[in-house]
């Protein structure tokens, strides 16, 4: 790079080090829900897995908006058109509120047949416990969507500790909610649901709050006013629509899955609901380095910065690998004690450990980090369409396709879905990588 660096080592530490951290809490405290609820049975759980799946559906097409507003907030930071940036800050809050608010609408109207269609085989303890934990839940939905474009537009600013301190505070309310509402009043996943909801409304009321301090660079002004940019507004969902349509899909993959493991009995879907959320612990905070990537890359081609955008995807991808390895690894040598945390049968627990070192294997031997990590920076340029195409094909030919041949024609069950998941991941990372040396998506134009 001949341009003086924009980010520094120590700019991208401070930036990067709260996001991962928000990253783990949040996992983190899926990971204490589930196990607080495994106290309430096996049905509780799998319920939670099962509704979750649903859930991440459309939380997902609520990230993806905020995404698209991040890109478009930073690229405008990048440019040093901050009156732009302050009007795209408004317009995401108009767009994610709108969405989430019509989306929930609907879906309340909608609990028992959605869950009926999706999972018509399930045990009716597990149906009974995915109906309420589903209709709480949709509560939260608009609260969900407004925090989540609040704390992007922060990470967006390079204000990552206050999106830190907002998402620790939020967490901490949520495990105390649920200590209380399941082992005090017994609620199971009730309990969870409403805990969780109540979260996300602070959650969204701290991101207002903080986004209307006139010393940050991007602040909300006149927001009640209802003012609409049909320019910018085009711009966010140029990115987020396209994010939107992948990411939507790429749960609807996921949930085809779910309805698969369900077929297999009651230990199958608590097996994998364990060994899916210990894996998702290094999952999570291995994607912080994309969303990391979301501002860097942005504000980088905002400026004009094309090489130093390259740069820095490279560099970011290749040190999130080496986080790959060490969270893994660790994951694999504790699977024993951190299956333990949760309340199971003994045949429950055999299988969640196995299956999480299945998890981790795959993880690593796919080179994970270039199957998700790169693909932001792609988005942070302005690119819509590539990171779609390739993985809607990607995750219905091998993580859907390939699970439903090996897990249920071929009687592999839970393995067979790991290996369809795995051909997914390698699939990604090579295209992936073929894309980046490329270098077409660094001749993006977005504003």
């Amino acid at each position: 790079m001949t341009a003086k660096p924009m980010f520094s080592n120590r700019a991208l530490t401070a930036l990067a080090v709260p996001i991962v951290l928000e990253a783990l809490l949040a996992i983190m405290a899926g990971l204490v829900d589930t196990a607080m609820v495994s106290s309430a049975g096996e049905a509780a759980v799998g319920a939670i897995s099962l509704v979750d799946s649903v859930n991440l559906l459309f939380i997902y097409v609520f990230s993806a908006i905020a995404n698209g507003g991040a890109v478009v907030t930073a690229q405008y930071i990048g440019s040093k058109n901050l009156l732009s940036a302050k009007t795209s800050a408004n317009q995401l809050l108009y767009a994610a509120s709108g969405v989430s608010l019509v989306l929930m609408a609907v879906l309340l109207c909608f609990v028992q047949p959605i869950l009926n269609l999706i999972y018509p085989g399930i045990a009716p303890d597990v149906f009974q416990n995915a109906h309420v934990y589903f209709f709480y839940t949709l509560l939260g939905y608009p609260f969900f969507a407004v925090g989540n474009a609040c704390t992007a537009l922060l990470r967006s600013m390079a204000k990552s500790r206050l999106a830190l301190f907002i998402a620790l505070s939020s967490n901490i309310f949520n495990v105390i909610g649920n200590a209380i509402l399941i082992y005090g009043f017994d609620l199971g996943a009730a309990g969870a649901a409403i805990s969780t909801t109540v979260s996300r409304v602070l959650w969204a009321a701290a991101g207002l709050y903080f986004l209307h301090n006139k010393d940050l660079p991007v602040h909300l002004e006149k927001l009640l006013s209802f003012r609409f940019d049909w320019d910018i507004m085009r711009r966010i969902m140029l990115i987020g629509s396209a994010n939107g349509v992948e990411s939507g899909l790429f749960q609807v993959g996921k949930v085809l899955v779910s309805s698969l493991i369900a077929s297999f009995g009651t230990i199958a879907t608590a097996a994998y609901s364990v060994s899916y959320t210990i894996c998702s612990v290094g999952w999570n905070t291995v994607g912080a380095i994309g969303t990391v990537l979301l501002t860097v890359v942005g504000q980088c081609m905002g400026a004009g910065e094309t090489e130093q955008a390259k740069h820095y995807t490279k560099k970011l991808t290749w040190f999130a690998y080496g986080m790959v390895l060490v969270l893994f690894g660790s994951i694999f040598l504790f699977r024993n004690q951190l299956v333990g945390l949760f309340s199971f049968s003994n045949e429950a627990k055999t299988a969640s450990v196995y299956y999480t070192a299945v998890g981790v294997l795959c993880t690593v031997f796919s080179v994970y980090a270039w199957s998700f990590v790169p693909v932001n920076a792609f988005r942070a340029s302005g690119e819509t369409r590539y990171s779609m195409i390739l993985a809607i094909v990607s995750m219905f030919t091998f993580r859907v396709g390939l699970s439903y041949v090996l897990g249920a024609w071929m009687q592999l069950g839970l393995l067979g879905v790991w290996i369809g998941m795995w051909a997914d991941w390698a699939c990604r990372s090579v295209f992936n990588s073929i894309h980046f040396k490329r270098g077409k998506w660094l001749q993006r134009k977005l504003i």
